[in-house]
């Protein structure tokens, strides 16, 4: 059997690799041991699509589960049978191991692939699918445990020779003076981590000893909602280290291999946002060195399957170090950019591993041809520091030709759900340098179109137009060096007078009684009746970008002539205005690219004639689209101009999710800064904190329940907030 190359029908769009001479020969031998003819996808979305096409192409009849939410999602659909999980959250639908296992025998399953994430690194579940009968697409259960628990790790690692950052083990047994002492051993800046899972859940950094017992008590929590085990340890923290990491796959005969490296650095709040293989700063040393250090501690622990070791990679030419982050037993996220450098389909590696076959590839002939870089598209509003949002996707545009390759669960129409993870999509370029492949990503990232919902796509552009990324600078602090790339998504566009015009129109139109889209704007007076007393008289639209509230003063001049003037304050008619001038009004379209609620509009000043997409949410947001890029603005209350914690009287949740802690009770006095609610969405911890002193009045939700964005959390009897 001949390498398994990388299929053109796998995604949405798949681009010419130019892989056909990275094929390295034969790399499995020996009959089929244990055959897959049905293979049940233990997760959904962008992952269980990717694993379909894969499985479709070797002739396997392709099974799927979905929850309530999922009923009619685009995994759902591309599976040849579908079993449903009653339920919406991840706890009771894909977290549910006999649900799936017996969804598993009712449609005849031979075995059953985890993805990533949800069941993927739990070795009881593994236990249990081999117990009932079916081939595990994973490693062992043996082979899970030795890395699952992150302290046992260290010390396998320890034992395979691999090279660790300074940390301390955090015992339940420990008190308080212990752990301090345990974290001054360690040094500051520090992490605590989950020991159980990964993904960012349950990590914080604590630059100082006096945030550590409140990070730590944190850290549990988001690890017993996520991973079910609060167990947490210490680690020093290396801020401009590079996240790197190593492919490495072996099959249950000993044999193991490496397929390079890939660089993951660029993350916010400990989540990769850009990957990329191979690593642009790692020297070659360093490289060699991982290679054979991650290699020992897969044949350390009889190691099956793919999996991924993760160092921090610190310094830089001859001074370079390396230090073991963690090891992955799973099919990672980033796993595209392994296969567009080396020509490999690693899903089929993964199941002809599974069925008995010997993985017998010379390691001399895994070498990189070309680069690839993956960027992560989330539902997230850069607007409200980058938050994950949650809502339907009225509209998805993908980049035309064949520039990109696009692994998504989404279509138009679809809805992000809060229970599950914002990722909408990974778009993957490959090339033959890495300039090329970059150029090759903003050209894709500039076609995508996504109405309903902000992303951070402006912020994936800025990233690749950057000269530190282009430069090969892109540690894990990339994102806090260097605010302008999140920053101008907020600053460029926002302060745009035409923007602002654009989003006032369309809040003004499209939030009005009618309903009538752009329609009215043209033929008659669209203003709400909000807005005025009498009929024709002047409008104003508050809207809100950061921490700013600016307000437009609209007013029809004739035909399809408008004044527009501006003021920034918490007042609408306080404070000096600037006068905009006139500016004509064009509709170009209405609804083509934003299903219901949005349009075109052209916006003729001076002679200049400038085109702006536009589109409102159900909750009055705002999100302005223009060739200089992109801004998002939440609607301020007319009556007060303040935020919506002032207008609903307290702290509101940021966010839809869940409430998983309260901190206070009626009658409870507090200062700024205290914790009042703990939320959970989209697997995140948000705390709500008090912005200022003040007494409870009134505890609105609790432990459990699922809340809304803006929803009303605590009210104050007195002076009091939130921040989140």
């Amino acid at each position: 059997m001949g390498i398994d190359v990388i299929d053109e029908d796998q995604m949405v769009r798949t681009p010419d690799l130019g892989l056909a001479s990275a094929a390295p020969g034969a790399a499995f031998d020996g009959p089929v041991q244990q055959p897959i003819k049905r293979l049940l996808v233990a997760n959904r979305g962008e992952i269980a699509t990717r694993i379909f096409a894969t499985a479709r192409r070797l002739g396997i009849v392709c099974i799927g589960v979905f929850s309530d939410p999922d009923r009619d999602s685009v995994h759902m659909n591309a599976a040849d049978l579908a079993v449903h999980l009653p339920g919406t959250s991840s706890a009771e639908t894909y977290l549910q191991g006999d649900q799936i296992i017996a969804a598993a025998l009712r449609t005849g399953a031979d075995a059953i692939h985890p993805g990533y994430g949800f069941l993927a690194e739990n070795p009881e579940f593994a236990r249990k699918v081999q117990d009932a009968g079916l081939i595990w697409v994973g490693p062992s259960p043996e082979a899970i445990t030795a890395m699952a628990l992150k302290v046992e790790a260290k010390r396998t690692a320890t034992a395979a020779g691999v090279p660790l950052v300074p940390g301390a083990e955090i015992a339940e047994s420990l008190s308080p003076a212990q752990i301090a002492a345990a974290a001054e051993g360690v040094g500051f800046p520090l992490m605590v981590k989950a020991s159980a899972g990964g993904g960012g859940k349950g990590m914080r950094i604590v630059a100082a000893p006096d945030g550590l017992q409140e990070s730590l008590a944190a850290a549990k929590r988001e690890a017993v909602a996520a991973f079910g085990d609060g167990t947490v340890f210490l680690e020093r923290y290396l801020p401009e280290a590079r996240h790197v990491e190593v492919q490495v796959f072996g099959d249950r005969y000993g044999n193991t291999v490496h397929l390079l490296d890939r660089e993951c650095s660029i993350q916010r709040r400990h989540q990769k946002v850009v990957e990329e293989a191979p690593s642009p700063g790692a020297t070659q040393a360093t490289r060699n060195a991982m290679f054979t250090a991650a290699v020992s501690l897969a044949q350390e622990i009889g190691y099956e399957g793919a999996g991924t070791v993760e160092y921090l990679v610190y310094g830089e030419g001859e001074a370079q170090e390396f230090f073991f982050l963690e090891m992955n037993t799973r099919l990672q996220v980033e796993h595209r950019v392994t296969e567009g450098i080396t020509g490999v389909d690693l899903v089929a590696w993964q199941l002809a591993a599974a069925q008995g076959r010997r993985l017998v590839i010379d390691q001399a002939l895994i070498e990189p041809h070309g680069h690839s870089i993956e960027c992560r598209l989330y539902a997230e509003d850069p607007a409200n520091d980058y938050l994950p949002g949650a809502g339907t996707l009225t509209d998805l545009h993908w980049p035309d030709g064949a520039a990109a390759l696009i692994d998504t669960g989404y279509q138009a129409g679809d809805e992000v759900s809060s229970n599950y993870d914002p990722l909408i999509a990974k778009l993957v370029t490959m090339a033959a340098t890495r300039d090329e492949a970059i150029n090759l990503m903003h050209d894709a990232l500039g076609q995508v179109q996504v109405a309903g919902l902000a992303t951070n796509r402006e912020m994936l552009l800025a990233t690749m137009a950057h000269a530190a990324f282009r430069s090969g600078d892109t540690t894990t602090a990339f994102l806090e060096r260097y605010p302008e790339v999140a920053d101008r998504v907020r600053s460029e566009l926002a302060a745009d007078p035409l923007a602002l015009v654009a989003a006032a129109l369309a809040e003004w139109t499209l939030s009005g009684p009618s309903q009538q889209m752009f329609h009215g704007l043209i033929q008659a007076d669209p203003v709400p009746i909000r807005f005025r007393n009498v009929v024709g008289t002047p409008g104003v639209v508050g809207l809100r970008n950061g921490d700013e509230t600016l307000w437009v003063l609209l007013e029809r001049v004739s035909g399809q002539t408008w004044r527009f003037s501006l003021s920034v304050g918490e007042e609408a008619y306080a404070g000096e205005r600037q006068d905009l001038g006139q500016v004509r009004v064009a509709q170009a379209e209405a609804g083509v690219h934003a299903g219901l609620d949005g349009g075109v509009l052209i916006l003729e000043q001076d002679g200049l004639a400038t085109r702006f997409a536009v589109r409102v949410g159900r909750l009055g947001e705002v999100q302005v689209t223009s060739a200089n890029g992109a801004a998002f603005f939440t609607v301020a209350d007319f009556e007060a101009g303040d935020d919506a914690a002032e207008a609903a009287g307290g702290p509101v949740s940021p966010v839809p999710g869940t409430v998983v802690a309260v901190a206070v009770a009626a009658g409870q006095e507090v200062l700024a800064g205290d914790t009042l609610v703990v939320l959970e969405a989209m697997k995140m911890e948000h705390r709500i904190t008090a912005e200022a002193a003040g007494t409870v009045s009134e505890v609105m939700v609790g432990p459990g329940q699922s809340v809304d964005a803006h929803q009303l959390l605590v009210s104050f009897a007195d002076a009091g907030g939130s921040n989140e």
